[in-house]
This record gives structure tokens, sequence and C-alpha cells, in this order.
């Protein structure tokens, strides 16, 4: 009678290890906020230099930056970027996280002579 409760004892501990719920510790439910896209000024001279900043929060973000012309410096929720000639341009930034979600926003900077 002994080993047969042993045997219960041991078979009720497995079981009920194994119906355990485990933390899933590959990603939270904290959700996307692309909170604010601002730049350093809205207005610059040819081959100036603007500093953007990205202000988001979630899990594992990833920042792509985009323009209708020009070049970015840097990557990352901060970056700088420059243009040689005069005109008014849109730049996005999007935001993704690890979940799939993504947000965007654009702001448009003035460029002269």
């Amino acid at each position: 009678m002994k080993k047969f409760s042993i045997v219960l004892l041991s078979v009720f501990i497995i079981m009920a290890t194994a119906c355990s719920k485990k933390s899933d510790s590959s990603g939270s439910n904290t959700p996307l906020v692309f909170s604010n896209l601002s730049a350093s000024d809205t207005t610059m001279v040819v081959n100036g230099l603007i500093t953007l900043n990205a202000a988001a929060s979630g899990d594992g973000l990833s920042f792509h930056w985009t323009a209708s012309y020009g070049s970015f410096v840097g990557s990352g929720s901060s970056v700088k970027w420059t243009v040689c000639h005069a005109d008014k341009f849109l730049i996005t930034c999007e935001v993704k996280d690890l979940n799939g979600n993504s947000a965007s926003r654009q702001c448009t900077i003035h460029v002269h002579d």
C-alpha cells in the first residue's frame, strides 16, 4: 500500500506541474504608441542638417525613415536629414513593434537657398 501511495503521489505531482501555466517571455502585450514626431526646425538652408526625433513606446520597436528626397544620417528613433536643393519635403517615420503593429507620422520641412 505504501508503494501505491508513493506512485499515486508522484503521478499527481507530475500532472500538477505539467498543467501549470508557464510565463511567455517572448513578447508582451504593451501596445504600440507613436506619440510624436518632431524636427529641430521646420526650415533649413540647402545642404543644412535637421535632427528628427520619433517618440514611441512598445515592444521591440524598429524605425523606418523615408523622405520625398534627401538623405538620412543614422538610424533608430533619432536621425539627421539633409538635402541638396530648395523645395518643400515630406518626411515620414514608420514604427513597427514585435507584435506586427505599425504606426506612422509625417512632417514637412521647407528648404531654401
